[in-house]
């Protein structure tokens, strides 16, 4: 069986965790690495556990890739090159069956179970919760919390390469490469709310009730932890099958955590030892490294804000052929950015050079005029950038 899985460099270590213990448990599983990124240089595939890599920018078919990846923040990236990921794989391979798990999941026994579903059913999926809450908190944190973000947590899901596998994963990349976003008062939430449509519009999925997938915080209340690393974990009496790691950088994971169980649990042993398994594989190092497309050609960082304005403006979206470009840098420093910091360091650097013609001599004097003239005529692009798509 294939499975594969969709990263930016800075979850690396988290993929190899999960590349690791998927083989563990799981000796014949065909791994494949899905980025939307550059690697580390050192990177040597012989010495990983994944078996292909594919990258987004070679199998993304849009209209402009420069602007659909600009449109993306780097979790609505790696979410939206889900589908044509999986469509590319079934293509380039011919797996029979595919399963994508997120990198920040721990696979901790035998998955063959999923590939017996596979040979009754098309896709599978796994809901958030799969047992009504307990109390009016839980009724918040569960309940409600999947009512915005998503009824079935597409952390993971399983497709079979065959027509209605096919037909599933084309309607829903389809809906991805235009409305994959952080929006959850418009109704979306990246690739997951579309996931609410699905046993709706497609009778051959099947909703795995089991309790040994996909267990994470989220479900910690209706769901126990117990065992050890040398004897094996365990959910509910039943053996582990992956555990989601979810929120583990930001702090959230350990908080919901806090919620449901007290430091020596096996649930947080669970959680320490993965969290070593992090670090073994490189967690300091790649961490917090952003991913490439977080910048524009110069290093400037772009913001959320200015990602949204590209994506709603059609005058705008249709004025700048390379949004990662200087111009469009420009515009958006001028029009978007509160503090437009880049217009008023141009201003300063005008005056500045300006004021210094008038007291130099020599070369100082020459090199002056040239700034002042490099400035100046860098503003007035600027000003001209913002009229013309005004």
């Amino acid at each position: 069986m294939h499975f594969f899985t969709s990263i930016t460099t800075s979850y690396l270590p988290k993929a190899r965790v999960l590349a690791k213990t998927l083989k563990q448990h799981n000796p014949d599983a065909v791994m494949h690495l899905v980025v939307s990124d550059d690697l580390p240089k050192d990177f040597d595939i012989k010495k990983e556990d994944f078996d292909y890599v594919w990258f987004a920018e070679d199998f993304i078919k849009s209209e402009n890739n420069n602007k659909w990846f600009f449109i993306h923040t780097v979790v609505e990236l790696c979410t939206a090159v889900k589908g044509a990921g999986a469509l590319h794989i079934l293509n380039e391979t011919g797996a029979d069956k595919l399963v994508y798990l997120d990198p920040d999941i721990g696979v901790f026994d035998d998955l063959t179970p999923l590939s017996k579903m596979l040979d009754k059913n098309s896709v599978l999926l796994t809901p958030h919760q799969i047992e009504p809450a307990k109390n009016t908190r839980g009724v918040i944190d569960e309940e409600i919390c999947s009512l915005k973000h998503g009824v079935y947590n597409f952390g993971f899901f399983a497709v079979k390469n065959d027509e209605k596998g096919r037909r599933f994963l084309n309607w829903w990349n389809e809906r991805l490469m235009d409305f994959c976003f952080d929006d959850i008062p418009g109704g979306l939430f990246t690739d997951q709310k579309w996931g609410d449509l699905a046993p709706a519009l497609f009778d051959f999925v099947k909703i795995i009730h089991e309790p040994e997938y996909n267990v994470a915080t989220w479900n910690l209340a209706t769901r126990t932890v117990t065992g050890n690393e040398k004897d094996g974990w365990y959910v509910n009496g039943r053996p582990l099958r992956f555990y989601h790691f979810t929120g583990f950088d930001s702090g959230a994971h350990r908080v919901m955590l806090a919620q449901h169980a007290k430091e020596g649990d096996p649930v947080w042993n669970l959680s320490l030892m993965y969290e070593q398994m992090m670090n073994d594989a490189g967690q300091a190092e790649h961490g917090k490294t952003p991913f490439k497309y977080a910048f524009y050609k110069n290093g400037d960082k772009i913001s959320k804000e200015e990602r949204n304005v590209f994506r709603h403006r059609m005058d705008v979206y249709n004025y700048f052929d390379n949004p990662f470009d200087d111009e469009c840098r420009l515009w958006m420093r001028t029009n978007v950015c509160a503090d437009n910091t880049d217009v008023m360091t141009i201003c300063r650097k005008v005056c500045l050079y300006k004021f210094l013609r008038k007291f130099s001599i020599g070369k100082w004097h020459r090199h002056c005029k040239a700034k002042h003239i490099y400035y100046n005529d860098k503003l007035s692009r600027l000003q001209n950038i913002a009229k013309n798509v005004a």
